[in-house]
């Protein structure tokens, strides 16, 4: 094995078997059903048994590339495949950086998630326990900006309790801080976050003037698995300057039981939705940017479902 990374469709183009029951051989794949050897481009060979293998003989791959310590996988048109439009993130890695990482599984459409990183006005009620539940969240609308693939979403929170995972490093609930999120959505499911925390200032808006205490960075991704499960894949740290000793099992704790906090509620959103799907929401200010992404995703999706009836 060369540490090289590939992607195939899960079935072999024998009998239809499921390839992520293979084994792994050199830089192939050996399906085990019966035994037919695919390499990273799909291309069968090696069949048992005979020494003629058919130019047909090959299952479909897809473009792949490592970066950040994340495998990007490419779905679509192959022609349409673009490195440079994959999201640069922090690498677990990175020296500069002390990154912890997870994954959680959601029961649940992927796209709940991804409405619930656009509006943090949900983390003063459901992460009471864990960020604080500030109601500087829920009363105060953040800075969007807008593009063809993602939504920026940048908002000062002032003079609040530190959030209570960091009360151990940061003296208790005592403590005031002014907090600072710089976030972005990516098509299709990307979410990288710059979180900083400063010691309270005197201004309400713009740039706090306090002294910085802790600066982090997540990246987080989420994977449909089907239309009721989806895989939440997340990385979170603090940068070497501002790290110091017992901040990472703090951020770890932390982080990890706010993201159950978030699966527990949107799970049973879920199945409300299911329930009576035609049944409407409704908007309030918050859902600005949850909204806007869904028409971004709709017409992400449209075009390439007519770039694949137009390739059959």
């Amino acid at each position: 094995m060369d540490g090289s990374v590939a992607a195939l469709e899960d079935r072999c183009c024998h009998r239809a078997a499921a390839l992520h029951l293979g084994k792994v051989e050199g830089n192939g794949l050996r399906c085990m059903y019966h035994g037919m050897k695919f390499d990273g481009d799909g291309r069968c060979v090696d069949i048992p048994g005979q020494t003629t293998i058919p130019k047909a003989a090959r299952v479909i791959s897809f473009p792949v590339v490592e970066l950040d310590n994340w495998i990007w996988v490419w779905m679509g048109d192959p022609e349409l495949a673009n490195p440079d439009m994959i999201p640069r993130g922090i690498s677990p890695r990175d020296p500069n950086w002390n990154m912890i990482t997870g994954s959680l599984t959601f029961k649940c459409d992927y796209r709940l998630i991804m409405d619930n990183l656009l509006d943090f006005s949900h983390v003063t009620y459901v992460h009471r326990k864990t960020f604080g539940g500030s109601n500087a969240y829920a009363e105060t609308l953040p800075d969007i900006t807008i593009s063809d693939r993602s939504i920026h979403i940048e908002r000062w929170v002032y003079n609040e309790p530190t959030p209570v995972f960091t009360w151990d490093a940061f003296g208790g609930p005592d403590v005031r801080i002014d907090m600072h999120y710089d976030y972005t959505l990516h098509l299709p499911c990307t979410f990288l976050m710059r979180f900083r925390h400063f010691t309270a200032g005197n201004v309400t808006d713009g740039p706090s003037n306090g002294q910085l205490v802790l600066d982090t960075w997540t990246s987080q991704g989420v994977t449909p698995v089907s239309e009721d499960k989806a895989q939440y894949y997340f990385s979170w740290g603090a940068s070497s300057e501002t790290d110091s000793p017992g901040i990472a099992p703090l951020l770890e704790r932390g982080v990890k039981a706010a993201f159950r906090e978030d699966r527990e509620t949107i799970e049973a959103q879920h199945i409300n939705i299911q329930r009576d799907p035609e049944r409407a929401f409704v908007a309030t200010g918050h859902d600005q940017a949850a909204m806007r992404m869904r028409r971004i995703l709709d017409k992400a999706l449209e075009f390439e479902n007519s770039k694949s009836a137009d390739a059959a």
